[in-house]
């Protein structure tokens, strides 16, 4: 047995240990990026994926530039060597965040590679009293759907969603990212099923983004709220826009007593989602007022190209990705108006009202300071139907109320057009929403261009398909059925099921017919074919061709290259941002029984150690021993067998050592 000798002392010392208050967070802005260049540049190196260059390249943009270059690594050494605690690294803006003293901050100011210094700002979020009225009761008049909405109903009904999921669209194959508090997704009923591809806490730096360690009780509350009105799946209780997507979620937003959210944090999220091939990133977080001691925007710097996290909205916009972000609920506050990023150019921003289409005054206003009407539509955002983190008196609330509410319910929407039309554009994905919503002939800074309509923005750029295809056996094969719209007359007899079951090497096609009518003077509706020969446990790949008076289209988008599938599959694979320093995390949960997770970073390849001892410093476990490339690892201990009480857990490299510990109790 081996036997951990002369740390556990020293262990005890540093738990005992006075923590004081950290140092504040700065920008630090670099001159330039010491001589790196795009030559030769591969996307992968730079970490960019084949998701994030085929997004670029629809709005013309190359697979790199030059903001996809790292900050420059002597230009980090110098910094730490002088005493910096690097938090974030923006790519964007060439520039890291650190927690400097003033006096570090003074001596970096003067170094010749850095071209500015500048706080780091932290809103101080106002909350909202609880909207009044009964909670919402299931309407079982959703039963005239293809699906139970429950409760829910209400606000999908207000902006056109049901009819859209009616239609077989409901966000497959779109990437969506959400920055908010934190997400306690994995033990909701109505989440657990959602496709999360990847999620990173930018605060603690792991990839737990529920509650852990010293969070306040709520703190994943607002951010589990938000992500049930994008894709939860909850029949008979609450069914949101997008719940076939896939999603990324950051936590950026820290909530302790004094409720701060820090700008960097959200830059770096929006960065790494961007990167990653997010087609849709929603956020309902909003900045303006500051903490004391920092200076706060005022009205003048919602211009579109002040704020940190404006401009960030932008340049994410401007890579092809859709941006939707909450006004804000200043509206009935001295401030008033939207706040950062919602000012963003070509980003969607989101106002809020009740269930009667009325503008909720809590609502922040238009305009920018440079004239821009804002916001651009609005949706449901008083007493909305959402999920709250398992531990109160229920699993749903209908009590809340905000923009942060309006916003996921129209990212949700953005995520339905993407998923039916992936070729395009955020400019064209906003113009659809505002064209087609309920104030568009006559936009004002209180609702925009109105409440979104989905049904109607999912037909404003043309022929559609469903993206949901039903496959049901018949006598003698199985049917295939899918929607097909159009605003114009489809050509009835243009519609073709094109199957291979050898893999897509060969395709023979059936006719498809119009069954269920959604317009009969376009002859839209759901269209069935039957595929001879076959069962449901086939292998079997196969499109759907369609025209109208004006256009042909395939569904999926760029079929015969892109297939539906009886055995649908992900492929998508996201990283968590690397890191930056060795570390080792705090166990979750802690207390546990019996198993717990524990998160170390490794910022350079190399020889690891992390086992677990009890308090005589005897092994109990070896979690990871031997080679580990440069990255985030979590892994799972099990203390089954073993008694209650204090276990201690060590990190060992060949230039880094850390213990820290956990409590069992059963």
């Amino acid at each position: 047995m081996r036997t951990l000798t002369a740390f556990v002392p020293l262990f005890l010392l540093a738990s005992a240990a006075f923590a004081g208050e950290l140092p504040a967070k700065y920008w630090i802005h670099f001159t330039d990026r010491a001589g790196m260049s795009l030559s030769r540049a591969e996307p992968a190196a730079l970490g960019v994926s084949e998701r994030a260059v085929r997004r670029r390249a629809k709005v013309g943009l190359p697979a790199v530039g030059t903001d996809d270059l790292p900050a420059a690594p002597a230009y980090l050494d110098a910094l730490r060597s002088a005493g910096a605690r690097i938090e974030n690294t923006s790519r964007w803006f060439n520039a890291v965040s650190a927690r400097l003293t003033p006096e570090q901050a003074a001596v970096i100011a003067r170094f010749p590679f850095v071209r500015s210094v500048e706080p780091v700002r932290s809103f101080t979020r106002p909350f909202l009293p609880e909207a009044s009225g009964a909670p919402a009761k299931a309407d079982r008049t959703a039963s005239v759907h293809a699906l139970d909405y429950g409760p829910s109903l209400a606000q999908m009904t207000l902006i056109n969603a049901v009819k859209v999921h009616d239609a077989g669209v409901s966000g497959r194959g779109v990437l969506v990212g959400m920055l908010d508090s934190g997400f306690r997704w994995k033990v909701h009923e109505a989440l657990q099923g959602m496709k999360v591809l990847a999620e990173y806490d930018f605060i603690q730096k792991d990839t737990v983004t529920a509650n852990e360690g010293d969070d306040r009780a709520d703190q994943d509350s607002h951010g589990t709220s938000t992500m049930s009105l994008v894709g939860a799946y909850k029949p008979g209780q609450l069914i949101s826009p997008a719940y076939n997507a896939y999603f990324m979620l950051g936590k950026t937003e820290y909530v302790p007593s004094e409720t701060n959210v820090e700008e960097d944090n959200w830059v770096a999220g929006i960065e790494w989602m961007e990167a990653n091939g997010a087609d849709v990133v929603s956020s309902s977080l909003g900045y303006n007022q500051f903490d004391a001691g920092q200076t706060s925007y005022v009205y003048a710097d919602m211009n579109g190209r002040t704020a940190k996290t404006t401009v960030a909205a932008a340049i994410a916009a401007r890579k092809g990705v859709v941006v939707v972000n909450s006004m804000g609920n200043e509206g009935n506050t001295a401030w008033k108006f939207l706040t950062a990023p919602a000012d963003a150019d070509s980003i969607i921003s989101v106002g809020a009202v009740n269930g009667a289409g009325t503008y909720a005054s809590f609502s922040s206003t238009g305009p920018t300071s440079d004239g821009r009407t804002k916001p651009d539509v609005a949706a449901h955002g008083v007493g909305t139907y959402s999920a709250v983190p398992p531990g109160k008196v229920s699993l749903y609330s209908a009590s809340q109320q905000g923009t942060s509410l309006a916003t996921p319910l129209v990212a949700g929407v953005a995520a339905m057009l993407l998923s039916a039309r992936p070729e395009l554009t955020p400019v064209q994905v906003r113009e659809a929403l505002r064209a087609t919503a309920s104030n568009a002939s006559a936009p004002n800074n209180t609702v925009g261009w109105g409440i979104v309509n989905a049904y109607a923005a999912l037909l404003y750029h043309g022929l559609v398909a469903g993206t949901d295809p039903a496959v049901t056996a018949v006598p003698g094969g199985v049917s295939v059925a899918l929607s097909v719209l159009s605003p114009v007359p489809v050509q009835k007899d243009s519609i073709r099921l094109y199957y291979s079951i050898d893999n897509g090497a060969s395709f023979n096609d059936v006719p498809m017919t119009l069954g269920l009518i959604a317009d009969s003077a376009t002859n839209s509706g759901r269209y069935a074919g039957t595929v001879p020969g076959v069962t449901l446990s086939t292998d079997m790949k196969f499109y759907v061709r369609a025209k109208d008076q004006s256009a042909a289209r395939t569904a999926p988008y760029g079929a015969p290259a892109a297939l539906f599938s009886t055995r649908e599959s992900v492929s998508i694979v996201i990283d968590p941002p690397a890191p930056r320093t060795f570390a080792l995390k705090q166990n979750y949960p802690n207390p546990f029984n019996p198993a717990t997770l524990i998160t170390f970073y490794l910022p350079k390849s190399g020889a690891v150690r992390l086992a677990v001892y009890d308090l005589l410093g005897r092994e109990v476990a070896v979690l990871a021993e031997g080679y580990r490339a440069a990255n985030t690892y979590t892994v799972r201990f099990d203390g089954t067998g073993l008694a209650s009480g204090v276990y201690l857990y060590r990190l060992t490299t060949e230039t880094f050592a850390e213990t820290r510990k956990m409590v069992m109790v059963r």
